[in-house]
Protein backbone atom coordinates (compact mmCIF):
# COMPACT_ATOMS: atom_id res chain seq x y z
CA UNK A 1 0.00 0.00 0.00
CA UNK A 2 1.33 3.43 -0.99
CA UNK A 3 0.28 6.36 1.19
CA UNK A 4 0.85 10.00 0.25
CA UNK A 5 -0.14 12.95 2.41
CA UNK A 6 -1.59 15.71 0.24
CA UNK A 7 -1.71 17.97 3.30
CA UNK A 8 -1.06 17.59 7.02
CA UNK A 9 -2.31 20.83 8.57
CA UNK A 10 -5.18 22.28 10.56
CA UNK A 11 -7.01 25.48 9.57
CA UNK A 12 -4.55 28.00 11.06
CA UNK A 13 -1.39 26.32 9.81
CA UNK A 14 1.17 26.97 7.11
CA UNK A 15 0.69 23.35 6.10
CA UNK A 16 -1.92 22.37 3.52
CA UNK A 17 -5.21 21.11 4.93
CA UNK A 18 -5.15 17.46 5.95
CA UNK A 19 -5.81 14.90 3.22
CA UNK A 20 -4.24 11.62 2.08
CA UNK A 21 -4.11 9.48 -1.05
CA UNK A 22 -3.77 5.68 -1.06
CA UNK A 23 -2.25 3.96 -4.11
CA UNK A 24 -3.09 6.98 -6.26
CA UNK A 25 -6.77 5.99 -6.34
CA UNK A 26 -8.36 6.14 -2.87
CA UNK A 27 -8.59 9.70 -1.57
CA UNK A 28 -9.31 10.55 2.07
CA UNK A 29 -10.98 13.97 2.35
CA UNK A 30 -11.13 16.79 -0.20
CA UNK A 31 -10.15 19.95 1.69
CA UNK A 32 -9.66 23.46 0.36
CA UNK A 33 -6.87 23.53 -2.20
CA UNK A 34 -6.34 19.78 -2.36
CA UNK A 35 -6.95 19.45 -6.10
CA UNK A 36 -4.44 22.23 -6.87
CA UNK A 37 -1.96 20.54 -4.53
CA UNK A 38 -2.41 17.26 -6.37
CA UNK A 39 -1.88 18.97 -9.71
CA UNK A 40 1.34 20.59 -8.48
CA UNK A 41 2.54 17.20 -7.20
CA UNK A 42 1.95 15.66 -10.64
CA UNK A 43 -0.75 13.30 -9.36
CA UNK A 44 -3.43 11.96 -11.69
CA UNK A 45 -6.77 13.17 -10.35
CA UNK A 46 -8.61 11.16 -13.00
CA UNK A 47 -7.27 7.96 -11.38
CA UNK A 48 -9.23 8.49 -8.15
CA UNK A 49 -11.89 5.78 -7.91
CA UNK A 50 -12.89 6.01 -4.24
CA UNK A 51 -13.24 9.05 -1.97
CA UNK A 52 -13.69 8.78 1.81
CA UNK A 53 -15.16 11.86 3.48
CA UNK A 54 -14.64 12.12 7.24
CA UNK A 55 -17.05 15.03 7.80
CA UNK A 56 -18.51 18.11 6.15
CA UNK A 57 -16.33 20.92 7.52
CA UNK A 58 -14.90 23.06 4.73
CA UNK A 59 -11.27 22.10 5.38
CA UNK A 60 -12.18 18.45 4.75
CA UNK A 61 -14.94 18.61 2.14
CA UNK A 62 -15.26 21.74 0.01
CA UNK A 63 -12.85 20.73 -2.78
CA UNK A 64 -15.10 17.79 -3.63
CA UNK A 65 -16.70 20.12 -6.19
CA UNK A 66 -13.34 20.42 -7.94
CA UNK A 67 -12.74 16.67 -7.79
CA UNK A 68 -15.91 16.26 -9.85
CA UNK A 69 -15.00 19.13 -12.17
CA UNK A 70 -11.45 17.81 -12.70
CA UNK A 71 -12.81 14.42 -13.71
CA UNK A 72 -15.96 15.55 -15.48
CA UNK A 73 -14.52 18.32 -17.62
CA UNK A 74 -11.21 16.68 -18.50
CA UNK A 75 -11.75 12.92 -18.21
CA UNK A 76 -15.40 11.81 -18.07
CA UNK A 77 -15.69 8.45 -16.35
CA UNK A 78 -17.02 5.18 -17.71
CA UNK A 79 -17.48 3.84 -14.16
CA UNK A 80 -18.91 5.21 -10.94
CA UNK A 81 -16.92 7.36 -8.52
CA UNK A 82 -17.48 5.74 -5.12
CA UNK A 83 -18.10 8.26 -2.32
CA UNK A 84 -18.19 7.14 1.32
CA UNK A 85 -19.17 9.49 4.12
CA UNK A 86 -21.61 10.44 6.87
CA UNK A 87 -25.36 10.43 6.35
CA UNK A 88 -26.45 13.26 4.10
CA UNK A 89 -23.41 13.09 1.80
CA UNK A 90 -25.42 13.05 -1.44
CA UNK A 91 -27.66 15.92 -0.34
CA UNK A 92 -24.69 18.00 0.88
CA UNK A 93 -22.81 17.56 -2.37
CA UNK A 94 -25.82 18.67 -4.39
CA UNK A 95 -26.24 21.78 -2.21
CA UNK A 96 -22.56 22.60 -2.47
CA UNK A 97 -22.68 22.43 -6.27
CA UNK A 98 -25.76 24.67 -6.30
CA UNK A 99 -23.83 27.27 -4.29
CA UNK A 100 -20.60 26.96 -6.26
CA UNK A 101 -21.83 26.53 -9.86
CA UNK A 102 -25.63 26.79 -10.00
CA UNK A 103 -27.32 24.47 -12.46
CA UNK A 104 -24.23 22.40 -13.29
CA UNK A 105 -24.69 19.39 -11.00
CA UNK A 106 -27.01 17.35 -13.27
CA UNK A 107 -24.59 17.60 -16.20
CA UNK A 108 -21.53 16.81 -14.09
CA UNK A 109 -23.29 13.76 -12.63
CA UNK A 110 -23.77 12.45 -16.14
CA UNK A 111 -20.00 12.64 -16.75
CA UNK A 112 -18.95 11.48 -13.27
CA UNK A 113 -21.68 9.13 -12.03
CA UNK A 114 -21.48 8.98 -8.22
CA UNK A 115 -22.12 5.94 -6.06
CA UNK A 116 -22.97 7.18 -2.56
CA UNK A 117 -22.34 4.99 0.50
CA UNK A 118 -23.58 6.79 3.61
CA UNK A 119 -22.98 5.72 7.20
CA UNK A 120 -25.10 6.63 10.21
CA UNK A 121 -24.41 6.58 13.92
CA UNK A 122 -23.32 2.94 13.92
CA UNK A 123 -20.81 3.26 11.09
CA UNK A 124 -20.52 0.35 8.69
CA UNK A 125 -18.46 -1.46 6.07
CA UNK A 126 -17.93 -1.35 2.33
CA UNK A 127 -15.64 -3.29 0.01
CA UNK A 128 -14.69 -2.87 -3.60
CA UNK A 129 -12.03 -1.58 -5.97
CA UNK A 130 -9.41 -3.65 -4.11
CA UNK A 131 -10.15 -2.42 -0.58
CA UNK A 132 -12.18 -3.26 2.49
CA UNK A 133 -13.23 -0.13 4.37
CA UNK A 134 -14.71 0.11 7.85
CA UNK A 135 -16.24 3.43 8.96
CA UNK A 136 -16.27 4.21 12.69
CA UNK A 137 -18.14 7.18 14.19
CA UNK A 138 -15.69 9.41 16.05
CA UNK A 139 -16.21 12.29 18.49
CA UNK A 140 -16.04 15.70 16.84
CA UNK A 141 -18.13 18.89 16.87
CA UNK A 142 -20.26 17.53 14.01
CA UNK A 143 -21.01 13.94 12.91
CA UNK A 144 -17.70 12.49 11.74
CA UNK A 145 -16.09 9.21 10.76
CA UNK A 146 -12.71 7.57 11.08
CA UNK A 147 -11.75 4.84 8.62
CA UNK A 148 -9.91 1.53 8.62
CA UNK A 149 -8.67 0.57 5.14
CA UNK A 150 -7.31 -2.87 4.24
CA UNK A 151 -5.99 -3.72 0.78
CA UNK A 152 -6.06 -7.16 -0.84
CA UNK A 153 -2.52 -8.15 0.28
CA UNK A 154 -3.49 -7.25 3.87
CA UNK A 155 -1.87 -3.88 4.63
CA UNK A 156 -3.89 -2.10 7.36
CA UNK A 157 -4.22 1.69 7.53
CA UNK A 158 -6.26 3.68 10.03
CA UNK A 159 -7.25 7.33 9.59
CA UNK A 160 -9.00 9.10 12.46
CA UNK A 161 -10.13 12.28 10.74
CA UNK A 162 -10.95 15.06 13.22
CA UNK A 163 -11.73 13.62 16.64
CA UNK A 164 -11.28 13.81 20.36
CA UNK A 165 -9.89 10.71 22.03
CA UNK A 166 -12.79 8.25 22.03
CA UNK A 167 -13.42 4.47 21.83
CA UNK A 168 -13.28 4.52 18.00
CA UNK A 169 -9.72 5.90 18.15
CA UNK A 170 -8.75 3.01 20.42
CA UNK A 171 -10.33 0.53 18.00
CA UNK A 172 -8.43 2.04 15.09
CA UNK A 173 -5.20 1.87 17.10
CA UNK A 174 -5.81 -1.77 18.00
CA UNK A 175 -6.71 -2.87 14.46
CA UNK A 176 -4.26 -0.84 12.33
CA UNK A 177 -0.57 -1.28 11.59
CA UNK A 178 -0.28 2.42 10.72
CA UNK A 179 -2.60 5.13 12.05
CA UNK A 180 -2.80 8.68 10.67
CA UNK A 181 -4.09 10.51 13.72
CA UNK A 182 -5.50 13.94 14.56
CA UNK A 183 -2.79 15.81 16.49
CA UNK A 184 -4.07 19.36 16.35
CA UNK A 185 -2.70 20.68 19.64
CA UNK A 186 0.71 20.53 21.38
CA UNK A 187 -0.67 19.42 24.75
CA UNK A 188 -4.09 18.05 25.62
CA UNK A 189 -6.79 17.93 22.99
CA UNK A 190 -9.82 20.20 22.98
CA UNK A 191 -12.62 21.44 20.71
CA UNK A 192 -13.18 17.99 19.22
CA UNK A 193 -9.51 17.37 18.46
CA UNK A 194 -6.65 15.40 19.98
CA UNK A 195 -3.36 16.74 21.27
CA UNK A 196 0.17 15.36 21.26
CA UNK A 197 -0.05 14.18 24.88
CA UNK A 198 -2.91 11.84 23.99
CA UNK A 199 -1.15 10.62 20.84
CA UNK A 200 2.00 9.87 22.86
CA UNK A 201 -0.11 7.92 25.37
CA UNK A 202 -1.45 5.80 22.49
CA UNK A 203 2.12 5.30 21.23
CA UNK A 204 3.09 3.99 24.68
CA UNK A 205 0.04 1.72 24.85
CA UNK A 206 0.62 0.24 21.36
CA UNK A 207 4.40 0.23 20.82
CA UNK A 208 4.12 -1.79 17.58
CA UNK A 209 1.69 0.71 16.05
CA UNK A 210 3.16 3.33 13.69
CA UNK A 211 1.53 6.71 14.32
CA UNK A 212 1.53 9.50 11.72
CA UNK A 213 0.27 12.77 13.23
CA UNK A 214 -1.78 14.95 10.91
CA UNK A 215 -4.15 17.94 11.11
CA UNK A 216 -1.23 19.65 12.84
CA UNK A 217 -1.03 23.16 14.18
CA UNK A 218 2.32 24.86 13.66
CA UNK A 219 3.18 24.79 17.38
CA UNK A 220 2.99 20.99 17.78
CA UNK A 221 6.52 19.84 18.69
CA UNK A 222 8.26 16.72 17.41
CA UNK A 223 7.85 13.71 19.70
CA UNK A 224 10.64 11.54 21.07
CA UNK A 225 8.49 8.40 20.82
CA UNK A 226 10.13 5.98 18.35
CA UNK A 227 6.82 4.89 16.82
CA UNK A 228 5.62 8.44 16.06
CA UNK A 229 6.73 9.87 12.72
CA UNK A 230 5.66 13.35 11.62
CA UNK A 231 4.83 13.49 7.90
CA UNK A 232 5.19 16.60 5.78
CA UNK A 233 2.91 17.80 2.99
CA UNK A 234 3.41 15.58 -0.06
CA UNK A 235 5.43 12.94 1.78
CA UNK A 236 5.03 9.33 0.61
CA UNK A 237 5.19 6.05 2.51
CA UNK A 238 4.96 2.36 1.71
CA UNK A 239 3.06 0.04 4.06
CA UNK A 240 3.29 -3.73 3.69
CA UNK A 241 1.09 -6.45 5.23
CA UNK A 242 3.67 -7.11 7.97
CA UNK A 243 3.18 -3.55 9.25
CA UNK A 244 6.51 -2.26 8.02
CA UNK A 245 6.40 1.47 7.15
CA UNK A 246 8.99 2.86 4.74
CA UNK A 247 9.49 6.41 3.54
CA UNK A 248 9.52 6.74 -0.26
CA UNK A 249 12.00 9.28 -1.57
CA UNK A 250 13.64 11.95 0.56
Amino acid sequence: MKLQFIGTGSILSDRLSASALVDGKLLIDTPNGSMKAMRRAGLDISAIDVCLVTHFHADHFFDIVFLFLEQGLAHPRDSELVLLGPSGLAERLGRLFDLAYPGTWPGIKDKVPPKFVEFGEEGGEWSGRGYSVRALPVQHTVPALGYHVTDEPGARLGYTGDTAHCPAVDRLAADSAVLAIDTTFPGQGRLGHMGLEEVEALADQWPDLRLLPTHLSDDVPVSSRPNIRFPSDGQRFSLDPSGSLTTIGS
